[in-house]
């Protein structure tokens, strides 16, 4: 079972447009926001890169700086991090989470943010308990290869293969759905995201809820095998 993290269970955006806006200014002398572009189920290299584009920064540049961007934005999102962190928990989340860690289930998370931002979530939410482990997008190219990387790492553990119905992805992105497609997965979409629930209804997922805060449904829809929408 694969989480994304941001705005699936979690929301952070205002820190990670604050992030942003500090990041840009330091670096390339020019205002931007995170929220600018259609940042959802992507990495934060490639937020930046199309960003940068947007703002007339050549990507070469977000290239040649990479690792200092990522190490300087994930300290510019933990001095951002709000003091009531666990009130920015998505309705429902926590309740899911716990429930699943009381399955047979393995519990895995991938997210477009680097291993530092995760750490600084988990460290103030308290989430990071109910997650075997985590993929991150400074690992992968895409989001399937980060799928890739959970199923190898999720087989090492259990000793078993992982296919089809087997796989499970959650996530608020149109991107978490189309990925799930290239697996056979079983997709849930949550519309508590930068994406519309017309816009993920439109990709097919084989569950759409508009939260995850009756978390018994979405147990439900985990073990069912039916196509429906909530």
């Amino acid at each position: 079972m694969i989480f994304d993290l941001d705005q699936t269970l979690v929301d952070f955006i205002s820190v990670h447009d604050e992030a942003t806006l500090r990041l840009f200014r330091q670096f390339f002398g020019v205002d931007a926001r995170l929220t600018e572009i259609d940042f959802a189920g992507r990495s934060l290299l490639d937020n930046f890169a199309e960003l940068a584009n947007q703002k007339g920064v050549s990507k070469e540049r977000v290239r040649e700086n990479a690792r200092e961007l990522v190490e300087s934005y994930e300290r510019f999102f933990g001095e951002s991090l709000p003091e009531d962190a666990p009130k920015h928990i998505l309705p429902g989340a926590k309740e899911l989470l716990e429930a699943l860690s009381q399955t047979d289930n393995l519990i895995a998370l991938y997210t477009g943010d680097s291993e530092g931002i995760v750490k600084r979530v988990f460290q103030a939410t308290g989430l990071g308990k109910y997650f075997k482990f985590s993929v991150y997008g400074t690992e992968a190219k895409s989001r399937a290869d980060m799928v890739r990387l959970a199923l190898d790492r999720a087989e090492k553990l259990a000793g078993k293969r992982f296919k089809d119905k087997d796989i499970v992805i959650i996530g608020d992105s149109i991107r978490d759905v189309e990925c799930g497609k290239e697996f056979n997965a079983l997709t849930i979409a949550v519309a508590t995201g930068f994406h519309s629930r017309e816009q993920l209804l439109a990709t097919g997922p084989d569950y759409l809820f508009n939260s995850l805060e009756d978390y018994r449904k979405v147990l439900e829809a985990i073990t069912s095998e039916s196509v429906r929408a909530w």
